[in-house]
């Protein structure tokens, strides 16, 4: 193979992956988890702001509308003066004991955990495209050996009636012939049927059309080459243990919020340190040359608030429990996929081996009455059905690589490796 030839199919490889990709990221499920993540970045920062240096400009004025006081009294001096003061103040935390560090750590945890929480909505819908696709090429292939079956149908049909016109058959074979032609333009409506609502899918969900479904193919196909290439394909895997990390990291992450939170909590019933400087500018509608600058540090120490940080803890620390909980339910749930899963590839191979030897003797039997058939001008009925169960025996067996290849699919997708099996690269 040549260096251009390598190239090529790289970029080929590239632009299969980059479709697959653009398509999963735009889907509504996963874009709402990558607004999530930016949502969850914003809280960050609006916290850290919350905590930094604060400079509030305000104003202090009177205006005399009316009085009644004792000319005498010195107080009453200026009640008739109007002034305008400025007034700028500067505040900072000085030391609250890491509230804000463990509030910020809990947001910068669950921002993380968000980020796991993307990657398993875009598995998710990328198991869906694939197998989506690959049901809409096998059905097109069961569709296309349908089709071929119908104008066998018709054509024998058409003989079987020259044939009783001739004297030979009866009635009943063209009858039968009839309902076995119709019974396979049934079959074929049921598929083209399950075939528009699929591709309906593939279209409304992902932007998939008709013209990208090859390619998307194509991604499916070197996928499940590779993993043969690799030994990772379900005959080799299917006893290893179930894999699910990142699930159990998006409940750790949790658990590690929560646990922050609480520090947190107990940091806020300890006593909080501020400082600040307020600078005033008296009069401002005269001369504007009398000022103060003063600074101050506060001291706040929280003595009693009637049990609430009591039963917040005790909310965060259910919280945690509950999240126990979700690991030993996830940790179930993965199993009976599993076994599932297991069912259904042990059924499927079973099936294919059944299959191949009713191939085997349907092939012998249509051999044989083939050979009557050409010396006695009888069978041809016979001959008709035999070789419609063979055809329908032949496309059963055209199926199981593509139900293979979706059960290779939802293998990885319940291993949470699926992403990386695909060698696709999120955008979060």
């Amino acid at each position: 193979m040549t260096a251009l030839m390598l190239i090529s199919k790289a970029f080929a490889s590239m632009a299969e992956l980059a479709l697959v990709s653009i398509s999963v990221s735009n889907h509504p499920k996963v874009v709402e988890k990558a607004n999530e993540i930016t949502l969850k970045g914003i809280s960050v920062d609006q916290i850290l702001a919350e905590d930094g240096l604060k400079i509030n400009l305000s104003t202090k004025s009177k205006i005399p509308i009316s009085h009644s006081l004792d000319a005498n009294i010195s107080r009453a001096d200026d009640l008739d003066r109007k002034f305008l003061d400025g007034v700028v103040t500067l505040s900072k935390n000085l030391y609250d004991f890491g509230v804000v560090e463990y509030k910020t750590n809990a947001e910068i945890l669950r921002k993380e955990a968000l980020k796991l929480e993307y990657r398993q909505a875009f598995s998710s819908v990328l198991q869906r495209l694939l197998n989506t696709t690959n049901d809409v090429i096998m059905l097109d292939r069961m569709l296309a050996g349908l089709g071929l079956d119908i104008d066998i149908a018709n054509n024998t049909i058409k003989e079987i009636k020259l044939r009783f016109t001739s004297g030979i058959g009866t009635i009943m074979d063209v009858r039968q012939a009839q309902l076995s032609l119709l019974d396979l333009q049934t079959e074929a409506q049921t598929l083209k049927e399950e075939r528009l609502a699929k591709v309906a899918i593939l279209k409304n969900e992902f932007g998939i059309q008709n013209a990208d479904l090859n390619i998307v193919n194509q991604a499916i196909v070197k996928f499940g080459q590779r993993l043969i290439n690799n030994k990772q394909s379900l005959e080799f895997t299917i006893s290893d243990p179930i894999q699910y990390e990142r699930s159990k990291k998006i409940i750790n992450f949790e658990k590690s919020a929560l646990s922050s939170q609480i520090k947190s909590l107990k940091s806020e019933n300890m006593p909080q340190l501020n400082a600040s400087i307020t600078g005033v500018i008296y009069d401002l509608t005269r001369k504007a040359d009398e000022h103060e600058i003063y600074g101050g540090i506060n001291l706040t120490v929280p003595l009693f608030d009637s049990g609430l940080s009591k039963v917040k803890k005790r909310g965060l620390m259910y919280r945690i429990k509950v999240q126990n909980d979700m690991m030993s339910a996830l940790k179930q749930d993965k199993f009976l996929e599993l076994n599932k899963l297991t069912k259904k590839y042990q059924n499927l191979k079973i099936e294919s081996i059944t299959t191949k030897k009713k191939e085997i003797n349907l092939s012998e039997k249509l051999k044989q009455i083939t050979q009557r058939s050409a010396v006695v001008e009888e069978g041809l009925l016979s001959k008709f059905q035999t070789q419609l169960r063979l055809n329908k025996i032949k496309r059963d067996l055209a199926s199981y690589p593509f139900k293979m290849q979706s059960l290779n699919i939802n293998y990885w997708a319940l291993n949470e490796q699926l992403i990386e099996k695909m060698s696709i690269h999120p955008a979060k």
